[in-house]
């Protein structure tokens, strides 16, 4: 349903455009295109920037991305025009619209505004009847975008559908949409920015260059009138028809996204993020507290604001100029009125070129001053390569975080309700800090330590939102309030990347838990992460058992976001394959344990491929040893849930052991996503170096020692994946004949472990 609007603008279209339409769309499939009916209208006095979530009246449809007005989507810059028609460098409407290349036009539903915007990049007018098409970028209003991003006021989305699952940061230009000429309203100015909005971040406030920061308007004006923001894409990827939705993207523009003289280098927006934002600073061009001291003769002379400002006036030298040429547009609109009393508008515009220079400042010339806000040189140096920590909420039995530590994550923190959870986290990670306690108290605990990391990933409990949950649990409502805590924890910990893993029913079964999904994807774009998600087949990642799983990666300002890892190569493993592992590998005693049934199962599974039953919390209708008599020992459970063969477990009774095991993410799959998410955070760490050396803040030297980090820290992930999997080999070790005496609990010091009841 198209927002409510108060001002109705007619755009009047003759009989030969809509022959001329009727012959263009003849024979091509026309797609309902109409907004779905679960949206409430715009009002005209709304700034809203609230996270209600009533209920729908109708059923969402997570993977159906409204087209707008138009008739055709995925065309590229360089595609050729429709059939019969050509390009032309500009048209007038019938309302005396001049529209040309790069202009920006509101789109119409009938007599009142869709929401949408269109600009222009392309346009095609018909040989023969001189029908007119335009092609371009098409925006929609934020609070239209399904409440995957905040109500706010004039601030839109870039839309992109049909995109080729293989091109994970599609641009802008390459995915442009056909829309008829009929469907234009007025003119209006889009900006294409990455700076944040500043409006998520409370009483927080620096220019977001919104029309917030210009001459004072009512909402209606600036509804109507004022400046558009986007800062935003939404991809849409193909898929097939019953799995639309089960992947897709919500990117913050990148700075060669940007329009000119309107964007800040990403990595200065890293920089912000992590270690200003919170101390009330808006996004800078360059690090706070950093002097740039342009007069290396004056390199000793006490800085100050005057003498800075004398200094730069006085020393031309220190800079270099560029001579640029910019195009102003200036519009003329005249108001008349028709013979039938309507109000005509119309719009002459003129363009003019002029030439200005602009003072670059020289960064090999500078040399590097902090006042006594700023930071230190070695922690510049810092920035380009700091030590890859890790946080993980709600570990259970930790297979993300092995899977993490494969790929050189330094596990620093774990955090888990269960004591039998934690006594695995602390046997498997001796060296990570252990937090015993809910997700809600961990916002309210403050012990004066510092939680702030690189990497975070995030399992929420995924019993409530399981196809198998069909009547209400006594957790539902604590699950529910965990999955709102996304943008809480990005706030206390600030990560650069965070991963999460999810039931695949969170986007399978729309009508269940589409509005948790929707909210959760807005908690995360709320803090100005940009977010893709995809299910996955963790077969395709050495899992020998069955798993689809929902996995989203998201990015922090300004950082790259981590792609999804390919399928590996080779046959996938079987369970006879992990069975016959098994069988040569010294095993606990607690580990051991098994389930022996009354009578034999019938029929079995198939093990000479991956196990077709998910691995559960309590084993699951697959649970079941070839012998059909017992079910599979706890060590059997745990390598087809995806451990590898050296995780150890904490000793603890059955019952407990398969909760731990099976819902644990596959490690397997959790040290591919790893593997894409270091080499997101080494190109993070190139444009950090790059922005720092471009400032003139670091050299040549402080590069090239960031480059020999990376290159140290992968080859000693891979040294220790090698050791750990190939140097103790389990068909190397002999069974012991002895028997192992029964392993005591284990006892977590209290530096390690923090309960609170």
């Amino acid at each position: 349903m198209a927002p409510s609007s108060s001002r109705k603008r007619r755009y009047s279209s003759s009989n030969d455009d809509q022959t001329g339409m009727d012959e263009l769309l003849c024979g091509i499939p026309l797609i309902d295109l109409t907004e779905s009916d679960d949206e409430e209208p715009f009002p005209e006095d709304f700034d809203d920037l609230s996270d209600d979530d009533e209920e729908d009246a109708g059923e969402p449809n997570v993977g159906a991305l409204p087209r707008g007005q138009a008739t055709g989507a995925g065309r590229t810059i360089t595609a050729a025009p429709l059939p019969g028609y050509r390009f032309v460098a500009s048209i007038t409407t019938d309302m005396g619209t001049e529209i040309t290349i790069d202009a920006n036009v509101e789109l119409m539903e009938g007599d009142v505004a869709s929401g949408d915007f269109l600009r222009v990049k392309r346009i095609m007018q018909h040989r023969q009847s001189g029908n007119v098409m335009l092609r371009g970028i098409l925006f929609r209003r934020a609070f239209l975008m399904d409440r995957m991003l905040k109500k706010a006021q004039n601030e839109i989305c870039a839309i992109l559908v049909d995109v080729n699952p293989s091109i994970a940061d599609p641009a802008l230009s390459d995915h442009l949409a056909d829309v008829p000429v009929k469907c234009v309203g007025l003119l209006r100015e889009i900006l294409l920015t990455n700076i944040p909005f500043a409006g998520y971040y409370g009483s927080k406030k620096w220019n977001d260059r919104s029309f917030r920061d210009r001459a004072a308007m009512s909402a209606k004006t600036a509804n109507d009138e004022g400046v558009l923001c986007c800062r935003w894409k939404r991809v849409q990827y193909v898929e097939p028809a019953r799995k639309i939705g089960h992947s897709g993207a919500l990117l913050s523009l990148r700075q060669p996204e940007t329009d000119l003289g309107v964007g800040i280098p990403d990595a200065a927006l890293v920089y912000w993020w992590r270690f200003c934002e919170a101390k009330g600073h808006g996004p800078s061009a360059f690090p706070t507290g950093t002097v740039l001291d342009l007069t290396s003769d004056r390199a000793g002379v006490a800085s100050t604001p005057k003498s800075r400002k004398r200094a730069r006036q006085d020393s031309p030298a220190a800079y270099v100029t560029k001579t640029v040429e910019k195009t102003t547009v200036q519009n003329e609109e005249t108001i008349s009125t028709d013979a039938r009393g309507n109000r005509v508008v119309s719009r002459k515009g003129r363009s003019e070129s002029v030439y200005e220079t602009q003072f670059m400042p020289t960064p090999k010339r500078n040399t590097k001053r902090l006042d006594d806000r700023g930071i230190s040189n070695a922690d510049l140096t810092a920035l380009m390569s700091e030590p890859r920590t890790h946080f993980d909420f709600l570990a259970g039995g930790g297979g993300a975080t092995t899977g993490a530590e494969s790929k050189g994550s330094v596990i620093t923190l774990l955090l888990d309700k269960s004591i039998d959870a934690c006594n695995t986290l602390r046997v498997a990670f001796p060296g990570a800090r252990i937090l015993n306690m809910v997700l809600g108290d961990f916002f309210h605990h403050d012990d004066g330590r510092s939680y702030q990391v690189v990497t975070a990933h995030i399992s929420f409990p995924c019993k409530t939102y399981s196809g198998a949950h069909t009547a209400p649990g006594q957790d539902d409502e604590m699950n529910d309030d965990a999955a709102c805590s996304v943008e809480d924890i990005f706030r206390k910990t600030r990560p650069k990347v965070a991963t999460f893993e999810q039931t695949d029913a969170m986007v399978v079964y729309h009508r269940k838990n589409y509005h948790v999904w929707r909210r959760m994807i807005r908690d995360i774009t709320s803090a100005s992460y940009s977010v893709r998600w995809r299910v996955l087949d963790a077969t395709e990642h050495d899992s020998p058992s069955k798993r689809d799983r929902l996995i989203i990666h998201a990015a922090c300002p300004g950082h790259p976001v981590p792609t999804f890892p390919p399928p590996r190569a080779g046959p996938k493993r079987t369970a006879n394959d992990v069975l016959a592992q098994v069988v040569s590998m010294r095993i606990e005693e607690h580990m051991q344990a098994y389930t022996k049934f009354t009578h034999a199962k019938a029929p079995l599974p198939d093990y000479d491929v991956p196990l077709s039953k998910t691995i559960t919390c309590k084993g699951g209708d697959g649970d079941i040893y070839p012998n059909g008599r017992r079910s599979f020992t706890m060590q059997e459970l745990a390598i087809l849930a995806g451990f590898p063969w050296w995780r150890k477990f904490a000793v603890a009774c059955m019952t407990k052991l398969r909760e731990i095991i099976g819902n644990a993410v596959p490690a397997g799959l959790a040290a591919d996503m790893y593997e894409m998410v270091h080499r997101s955070l080494d190109q993070g760490e190139e444009e950090m170096a790059q922005w720092l050396f471009d400032a003139g803040l670091l050299g040549e030297e402080d590069v090239v020692a960031m480059r020999e980090k990376q290159k140290k820290r992968r080859e000693d992930a891979e040294t220790e994946a090698a050791r750990k999997d190939g140097a103790l080999r389990p068909r190397e070790r002999k069974q012991s004949s002895k028997p192992k005496a029964t392993q005591a609990p284990i006892v977590l010091d209290e530096d390690d472990v923090i309960t609170i009841d």
